[in-house]
């Protein structure tokens, strides 16, 4: 079980999962004194949540822990929603509008930091490509019933696992291990980079 410290620890790595941060950069960040930081940070990387290297800089360890990390992400997203009840709202009809076993929804782009935004940037992975439309569909409605401009990109499960094995390659899912929010699925996500990056 993670220390509040350790949990707000986690949501620093969790919400940019490429970046690696030395122990003072996540002092300042939770303004929090380092012995403190410090002190949690030894249990973290004792229970594989964080690695860290030879230059002692950190990174998360998203190979290993994956139903924490996925209860993490989940603290994340509620946290966000807070602020705006119609996202709150949005990503409730999203999630049971779609009839599949697997999938996994994330909002990444201009939401996860600013106050204000001009739309929503939407990541839906399937299992199945012969779903991609029909899911696409329900989303795209489900936004007009909210008056939300959103900016989908709906992929299958393969597309992913492709995405996120080229590492120096820009694309949205490289680009959404700093910047998201894993709406549903964290777990799967999760799942599909630890595989893709063996």
């Amino acid at each position: 079980m993670l220390t509040k410290t350790q949990t707000e620890i986690m949501k620093i790595f969790v919400s940019k999962i490429g970046k690696k941060f030395s122990i003072n950069e996540i002092s300042r960040d939770l303004k929090k004194p380092y012995a403190l930081i410090h002190r949690s940070m030894q249990e973290l990387i004792k229970n594989k949540f964080i690695s860290i290297d030879e230059r002692k800089l950190l990174s998360l360890n998203y190979k290993d822990n994956i139903s924490e990390l996925s209860h993490i992400e989940s603290l994340r997203i509620k946290e966000a929603v807070k602020k705006d009840k119609s996202i709150s709202l949005f990503i409730k009809d999203c999630i049971n509008g779609i009839k599949e076993d697997y999938f996994t929804l994330l909002i990444f782009g201009s939401f996860i930091d600013k106050k204000k935004f001009n739309d929503i940037d939407l990541i839906l992975i399937l299992d199945n490509s012969d779903n991609l439309e029909t899911a696409e569909k329900t989303i795209k409605n489900t936004a007009s019933n909210f008056s939300l401009k959103i900016d989908l990109h709906v992929i299958n499960k393969e597309s992913a696992y492709e995405m996120f094995s080229k590492r120096e390659q820009i694309n949205i899912l490289n680009e959404s291990l700093n910047k998201h929010l894993i709406v549903f699925g964290a777990e799967n996500y999760y799942r599909i980079l630890s595989n893709a990056r063996r």
